[in-house]
């Protein structure tokens, strides 16, 4: 027999599915909020803001918000259209925006509440946030393992083997497993395996995902 009719035989193996779902109390809050200011001259616009932005500035460290910045002023020029529908100046808009951190998210009503009425008439976004989102991966990651593991343990034992080495990994990104088509084909959506703790669910819990392709040897059982 020559080389290269020589080939490998194909080790058995079953190729498995897991992903996890970990829902977590948000534990910070990340507010986007601006002061605009329109006048018939630039200078009064830039005036006009600089001020506003001082009382938003003022307010924040009264009411001990440490994490906090704010942007350049900018300058845009406005107009509107009259019913004859001829585009016609306004005026010049100031613009300076502010992004806090707010570690209590308790008080967001509050803090919100006293940026608006410091002169802040912009709202930007309101973005809820988690601090543990590193663990919670590294969390969730496992347990995309730990289901994948399960389920061909589970088919292995039925089909009368076990599952043995890990031949290979395959990172999912979860938020491709809604259904989808590829090639005219459609794929029907991936359901999690692990959901995490059944009870009520926060309707602001901030939802972190995991999804994984694992590929085990199958090893038949010892011959008596």
């Amino acid at each position: 027999m020559s080389e290269s009719s020589k080939q490998t035989p194909a080790i058995p193996s079953v190729r498995v599915f897991g992903a996890a779902v970990l829902r977590v109390a948000p534990d910070s809050a990340s507010i986007a909020v601006a002061v605009t200011r329109t006048e018939k001259r630039a200078d009064a616009a830039f005036a006009k803001a600089r001020e506003a932005a001082q009382a938003v500035n003022a307010y924040l460290h009264k009411a001990g918000i440490a994490e906090f910045g704010s942007s350049r002023v900018t300058l845009t020029q406005q107009f509107r259209y009259t019913p004859q529908h001829e585009k016609q100046f306004t005026g010049y808009e100031a613009k300076i925006g502010f992004n806090v951190v707010l570690r209590e998210v308790d008080k967001i009503d509050v803090l919100l509440a006293g940026l608006i009425d410091a002169g802040a008439n912009e709202l930007t976004s309101v973005t809820f946030e988690t601090t543990r989102l590193k663990n919670l991966r590294a969390e969730v990651r496992q347990r995309a393992v730990a289901a994948a593991r399960a389920k061909a343990e589970l088919y292995c034992a039925a089909a009368g083997v076990s599952a043995g080495k890990v031949l290979a990994i395959e990172d999912v990104n979860p938020e491709s497993l809604s259904g989808r088509y590829e090639s005219h084909a459609y794929h029907e959506p991936q359901e999690f395996d692990d959901t995490g703790e059944p009870g009520a669910i926060d309707p602001g819990a901030i939802v972190v995902k995991a999804a994984v392709n694992l590929v085990y040897q199958i090893e038949s059982p010892a011959t008596p």
